[in-house]
């Protein structure tokens, strides 16, 4: 009885101190193929549609047998059988018995396996796979080795339990935190926009003066050419400062856009064929990957300038970086959802700036380059209709920015 109860400890101390499954598995294997005389072990899990054995460890297996119990049929043959009833299967001559697989047969009686125990893995009232022991000597298995593979399989069960309580606790913390930081970035752009929309009112009135004087001082014709330089600077300034204003206003809205059916693939043609001259002075390759997708539910303005400020910003980045320079754009849909993917061959986003890409006023750019807000208004933009906008780095180098919205209806 002593090694029994030494393999049962040994797999108790693994299921306890460890959630990582195929150690768990590997060690009850192991434990178990030393109980007595020349034996074979295997472990089988049900797969997830339910229909299979998989085959997840096994000891002593001749490789011919081991290619036969790689997958098999749940509710067929001798294991298929304890997975369908949960019923414990002891044979003492295992090649005779009617229910056996005929490749399986073959298999067993080239290999001379005589004696087979199989049971049934439990968790919570389900079976999950099943354990056997198999040897090739004439001796039953005991009722003792028969309760040892039996309390074995529940062990393994155990283990199987807490690594799905584990990796499912896991998962759940992870979206827990996501939305953390999708609720404090929501109020973090809230409090900027408030912010924003008393600032942008304020302003817009001196900058429209402003451009306006400009504006009639250059029709005068009086003006010599260094005067007329030093007007159309401040001309071309205020009416970049305008647009910072404009970009502010729409940041601050808080009144629903007007949405109605629009194809993605329309307007991403609208944008690329606004920056098509840019794009090839600074040689870069346009590729896009259009799958045929249903419309989504939004406002055709507002989706062009979040898709204008994604191209803008990849070709910016690409304009670091040596040829080739690839701008990839490609649409999808699944499951009630569009996605859109901006991709380009730039440097990427340094791993401190991720976090903070869609903050308001973050910017990599120089100054007098960028505002810190085309990306902000981005965010804004999409979860106003619903949507996500995230950013990440393409492992074969460049950036990727992802925009998902629902479709229609």
């Amino acid at each position: 009885m002593e090694p029994h109860l030494r393999i049962l400890h040994t797999v108790a101390q693994a299921v306890s101190r460890s959630l990582d499954v195929d150690e768990v598995l590997r060690t009850a294997l192991d434990a178990l193929t030393h109980v007595t005389g020349h034996e074979m072990s295997s472990l089988h899990l049900i797969t997830p549609d339910g229909l299979n054995l998989q085959l997840k460890g096994e000891r002593g297996l001749p490789a011919k047998l081991r290619d036969v119990n790689v997958l098999l049929p749940v509710g067929k043959g001798q294991l298929g059988g304890v997975a369908a009833t949960g019923v414990t299967l002891v044979l003492k001559s295992a090649a005779d018995d009617p229910t056996l697989l005929p490749a399986a047969r073959d298999a067993m009686e080239n290999d001379r396996i005589r004696g087979l125990v199989s049971v049934a893995i439990h968790s919570r009232e389900r079976i999950l796979g099943t354990l056997t022991l198999g040897r090739r000597t004439d001796d039953s298995f005991t009722e003792r080795e028969i309760a040892l593979v039996e309390a074995t399989a529940d062990q393994i069960g155990i283990a199987l339990d807490n690594a799905r309580l584990y990796s499912e606790t896991r998962r759940q913390l992870e979206e827990l935190q996501q939305a953390q930081a999708q609720l404090i970035h929501a109020e973090k752009l809230s409090a900027v926009g408030q912010l924003a929309s008393g600032v942008a009112h304020e302003i817009n009135n001196p900058l429209t003066t402003i451009l306006g004087q400009t504006h009639l001082l250059l029709t005068q014709q009086a003006l010599s050419e260094h005067v007329r330089d030093r007007l159309s600077i401040i001309s071309d300034e205020t009416a970049r400062a305008a647009r910072i204003v404009q970009n502010l206003l729409l940041f601050s809205r808080h009144y629903p856009p007007e949405r109605q059916p629009c194809l993605l693939e329309d307007q991403v043609r609208r944008v690329l064929d606004l920056k098509a001259y840019q794009l090839q002075q600074d040689g870069i390759e346009v590729v896009t990957e259009f799958v045929s997708c249903p419309p989504v539910w939004a406002d055709g303005h507002q989706l062009q300038q979040v898709l204008l400020n994604l191209v803008q910003n990849a070709h910016h980045a690409m304009t670091k970086r040596e040829r080739p320079r690839v701008l990839t754009v490609r649409t999808s849909a699944e499951a009630g959802r569009a996605t859109l993917a901006v991709l380009d061959t730039g440097p990427g986003i340094p791993a401190e700036v991720l976090p903070r890409i869609f903050d308001p006023f973050f910017t990599t750019k120089p100054p007098g380059e960028g505002s810190g807000l085309g990306l902000s208004v981005s965010y804004g933009i999409v979860a106003e209709h619903r949507g996500r906008l995230w950013a990440e780095n393409r492992p074969e180098g460049g950036a990727a920015f992802f925009l998902e919205l629902p479709l229609e209806g």
